[in-house]
C-alpha cells in the first residue's frame, strides 16, 4: 500500500511487541486457528536474510519483545537462527508453540539461542476436550510432554487457552493444570472469530457471558501461584479497574472534564495503557511480510517486501495504523465510552462482525457515561429498525446496490438505511448478510442427528460432534434424546462414517441419523414490525446438483462469508474474482431464481431480538395424513422449519417444526394449539436449553 515519508506525520512511540508469524505451516488443524494453518509449506515466505534485515530495521528505532509464532515456528528450519539474531540486537524474545515438536533437545536450542520463554496452548482440561478442540487426537499429551521439555531444561513458559462456550466451564480446571505444570502465567484468549474460527464463531461467549468470564478471571488477579494475563479482551481493564475502584469518585476535576469514572487521557504520543494495544504498542507481521494491526485482523497496513523491509516507514506512516492510534474517532460507544484509553474495543473483532475496525467493541455491556448512540437491543429499536430488520431476513433485493431498493420500498433514505443495518450487525443483532445456499443443490447432503448421552458426558460429546467437519448447528435439548446437530457432508456414506466414528470414540451407540425425507418450510423470518402474516412463497425446486466450474466455486466461498453492510456489498468478492460487479450479481439472482441459493437476507440473533424460547415440536402422524399436516403446518407463521423424519423405535414422531416464541409457555401455547388444530394428540416438545454451535456451511472448503 502507498505510504508516506516517515518525516511527514508526527513522531510515533516505537513498537513494545511484535507478533511475527515466521510460518503458517502447522501439524495441527485446530477449529479456531486464525490463519487456516495447515501442514504443508507456504509459497512467498520471507527468507532468512530477509527476516535478518527486518529485524535490523526494527532495532534501528525499537527494542520491542518479539514473540516468534506461526503456523508452528518450530517447523521453520531457521527458527533458531532469527531467535539468535533477535536477541543479539537486543529484543527479548520468545515463541509460541503448539508443543508437538518441542522435545529436549529441541528445548535447549531455544534456550541457547535466546528465547527466554515460550506459550504452549491448551484448550481443554482434559484430554478429550482439548484433542477435540485441536482436531488430533494426542494434542493433549503432546502439549504436556512440551511442558515437561521446558521445565527440565529452565526455559519458562505460560500456558493460553482460547475460551469459548465449549471451555469456559473448564478454565478453572485449565488453571489449575497450569499451575500444577509450573507454568508463570495462564494466558486466556477470548474468542475472535477469523480464519477457521469463523466457524466457531457460534460458539463465541454472548456480552454477558463474556462479561462474567471477566469477571471471574479479575478473582485471580490476587494469586500468588500464578500470574493471570488476558488477550482479545481489551475492557478487562475496565473491569479491573470498576473492581479496583482505582478512578477518582464523583465531582472530582477528572469527572466535570469526561465522567465520574473517567481515566486520565494519555499525553500525547505517549501508548495507552494496556486494553487493545494492536497499532499502538503492538504489531503483526505475516509470513509473506505483511504489516498488521493484529494477527486476527486482516487488514494490510503495509508490505515490507515493498517498503525494503523498513519496518518503521510502514509502523509510522501507515494510514490504517494513524486511524487506528486515534481512539476518539472510533464509531459508537468506543468512541465516546470513558474507558476508551484503557480499553479501547477489540478492533478485530469489530471487524469480524462488522467489516468496520473502528466500530464499537460488539462483546461490551458497558453503557459510558457520555451521550452515545443508543443501545443496540430490542427495547433500543425504532420503527424504522424494526422494518428493516423485518424485511432483510427474506426479502433484500439481489441487486448491486441492495440496500437502496430496500430503502425505496420502505420509503427510507438509502444512506440511512446502510447504516441503520452496519448499525445492527455491530450490535450484534444481525449474524451475517448474504445467500442461504441449498446443500443437495450444490452436491452435498445433510442430515440431523440425535444422540442420547448420559448427563454427565454431555459436554465432551457435544465438543465431539461440534468439532466434526460439516456440523453446523449443535444443541443440547430438555429430553433424554439430549444433543441434536446438523452434519452435513460430500454424500451419506460420508455422514455415515462421520457417526460410526463418532459413536466408536463416545462409546454412545444410541447416535441417530434422521435425515428429511420431506420439507415442508424453511424460513427463518421473525416479525418485528407487526406486520401482517404472509403466504411463505413455494419452496425452491428440487433439482439436481448444479455444475459449477472453479469460478462459481470460488464464488460461492466469497459468499458464504457474508456480504458487508455497506452501498456495494458485492464489489468486494467481484474484485477478487475479477467480475464486473453486474456479474456476480446475475450470478447470485440466477443462483436464487434455480433454487441453487434459498433465500438471500440476513441472519439474525433470535434471542437478542426477543425470541428467546426455542422448541423443536415432533409430532406423530398417519402415513396418509402426513404431508396435509406438514403442508398446514408450513403454513403458519411461527414456525420456520418443517419437516417430515424417520421415527425411531423408542421415539416415534415423524413430522418436525421450529417453533419460536418469547416465552417457553408461549411456545407451549402456541403447539398446542397446533396440535388441536391438526387434531395430532400424539406430540411432543423438546426446549433448546444450551446451544453448543451455530455457524453457515462452509462449502468447497478443500
Amino acid at each position: 500500500m502507498p505510504t508516506a515519508t516517515p518525516d511527514a506525520v508526527p513522531p510515533v512511540a516505537p513498537p513494545r511487541l511484535i507478533a511475527w508469524e515466521v510460518t503458517r505451516s502447522c501439524p495441527l488443524a485446530c477449529k479456531h486457528c486464525r490463519a487456516s494453518a495447515r501442514a504443508a509449506p507456504y509459497e512467498g515466505e520471507l527468507s532468512t536474510d530477509e527476516c535478518f534485515r527486518v529485524l535490523e530495521s526494527i532495532a534501528a528505532f525499537a527494542r520491542p519483545t518479539i514473540i516468534l509464532t506461526g503456523g508452528e515456528p518450530l517447523l521453520r528450519p531457521d527458527i533458531f537462527d532469527l531467535a539468535a539474531r533477535a536477541k543479539a540486537l537486543g529484543m527479548s524474545v520468545v515463541l509460541a508453540t503448539c508443543g508437538k515438536p518441542l522435545t529436549d533437545a529441541v528445548a535447549a536450542r531455544l534456550r541457547d539461542s535466546g528465547v527466554h520463554a515460550i506459550s504452549v496452548s491448551i484448550d481443554g482440561a482434559t484430554a478429550a476436550s482439548h484433542d477435540a478442540f485441536r482436531g488430533e487426537a494426542g494434542a493433549f499429551d503432546a502439549a504436556l510432554a512440551a511442558l515437561r521439555a521446558a521445565q527440565r531444561v529452565g526455559l519458562a513458559f505460560q500456558v493460553n487457552t482460547t475460551v469459548t462456550r465449549l471451555n469456559r466451564a473448564e478454565l478453572g480446571a485449565i488453571r489449575d493444570l497450569a499451575v500444577r505444570a509450573g507454568a508463570a502465567v495462564f494466558n486466556p484468549f477470548l474468542l475472535v472469530p477469523t480464519g477457521r474460527g469463523r466457524e466457531l464463531a457460534d460458539l463465541e461467549l454472548s456480552a454477558r457471558e463474556y462479561e462474567e468470564t471477566l469477571a471471574w478471571l479479575a478473582d485471580q488477579e490476587d494469586r500468588t501461584d500464578i500470574r493471570i494475563r488476558v488477550t482479545c479482551a481489551p475492557h478487562y481493564q475496565r473491569v479491573l479497574r470498576e473492581r479496583r475502584r482505582v478512578v477518582r469518585p464523583r465531582g472530582s476535576r477528572r469527572a466535570a472534564r469526561g465522567g465520574a469514572n473517567a481515566p486520565e487521557a494519555p499525553a500525547p504520543g505517549a501508548p495507552p495503557a494496556r486494553g487493545c494495544l494492536g497499532g499502538k504498542t503492538f504489531a503483526f507481521i505475516s509470513h509473506r511480510g505483511t504489516v498488521q494491526i493484529c494477527g486476527f485482523l486482516d487488514v494490510s497496513c503495509g508490505d515490507l517486501r515493498r517498503e525494503g523491509l523498513d519496518f518503521r516507514r510502514i509502523w509510522e506512516a501507515s494510514d490504517v495504523l494513524r486511524r487506528v492510534r486515534e481512539v476518539d474517532a472510533y464509531h459508537g460507544r468506543c468512541g465516546c465510552c470513558e474507558y476508551r484509553f484503557v480499553c479501547g474495543g477489540c478492533r478485530a473483532r469489530a471487524y469480524a462482525l462488522t467489516g468496520d475496525y473502528l466500530a464499537e467493541e460488539p462483546l461490551c455491556v458497558h453503557r459510558p457515561q457520555r451521550a452515545a448512540p443508543p443501545a443496540a437491543a430490542e427495547d433500543a429499536l425504532d420503527d424504522a429498525d424494526r422494518r428493516i430488520l423485518t424485511a432483510i431476513q427474506a426479502d433484500l433485493p439481489v441487486a448491486q446496490r441492495p440496500f437502496d431498493s430496500l430503502a425505496e420500498r420502505l420509503g427510507l433514505e438509502a444512506g440511512d438505511v446502510v447504516g441503520r443495518v452496519a448499525r445492527l450487525v455491530s450490535a450484534g443483532l444481525v449474524r451475517r448478510i448474504g445467500p442461504i445456499f441449498d446443500s443437495r443443490r450444490l452436491g452435498y447432503v445433510s442430515t440431523l442427528v440425535a444422540a442420547r448421552v448420559p448427563p454427565a458426558r454431555l459436554a465432551d460429546a457435544a465438543a465431539r460432534a461440534s468439532a466434526l467437519p460439516g456440523v453446523t448447528h449443535s444443541y443440547e435439548r430438555r429430553h433424554a434424546w439430549n444433543l441434536w446437530f446438523t452434519l452435513t457432508a460430500r454424500s451419506e456414506g460420508e455422514i455415515d462414517a462421520a457417526l460410526d466414528a463418532l459413536r466408536h470414540e463416545t462409546g454412545l451407540p444410541d447416535i441417530r441419523s434422521l435425515p428429511a425425507l420431506a420439507v415442508y418450510k424453511i424460513r427463518v423470518r421473525f416479525d418485528l414490525a407487526g406486520e401482517p402474516a404472509e403466504e411463505p412463497p413455494p419452496l425452491p425446486p428440487n433439482g439436481p446438483a448444479a455444475e459449477l466450474n472453479e469460478e462459481q466455486k470460488e464464488l460461492v466461498r466469497l459468499l458464504q462469508e457474508g456480504l458487508p453492510a455497506e452501498r456495494e456489498p458485492f464489489a468486494a468478492a467481484a474484485a477478487r474474482l475479477g467480475w464486473p460487479v453486474a456479474r456476480v450479481v446475475d450470478q447470485v439472482r440466477a443462483w436464487l431464481e434455480a433454487g441453487v441459493i434459498r433465500r438471500f437476507g440476513a441472519v439474525v440473533r433470535h434471542r437478542e431480538l426477543g425470541y428467546r424460547a426455542n422448541g423443536m415440536a415432533v409430532f406423530r402422524v398417519p402415513e396418509g395424513r402426513i404431508d396435509d399436516a406438514g403442508r398446514r403446518l408450513a403454513a403458519r407463521p411461527e414456525i420456520s422449519h418443517c419437516y417430515r423424519r424417520p421415527p425411531l423405535p423408542d421415539f416415534p414422531y415423524n413430522l418436525y417444526a421450529m417453533v419460536h416464541g418469547r416465552t417457553e409457555d408461549e411456545v407451549r401455547g402456541l403447539v398446542a394449539d397446533l396440535a388441536r388444530d391438526l387434531d395430532l394428540p400424539g406430540r411432543d416438545l423438546l426446549f433448546s436449553v444450551t446451544e453448543f454451535k451455530k455457524t453457515s456451511m462452509r462449502y468447497f472448503a478443500d
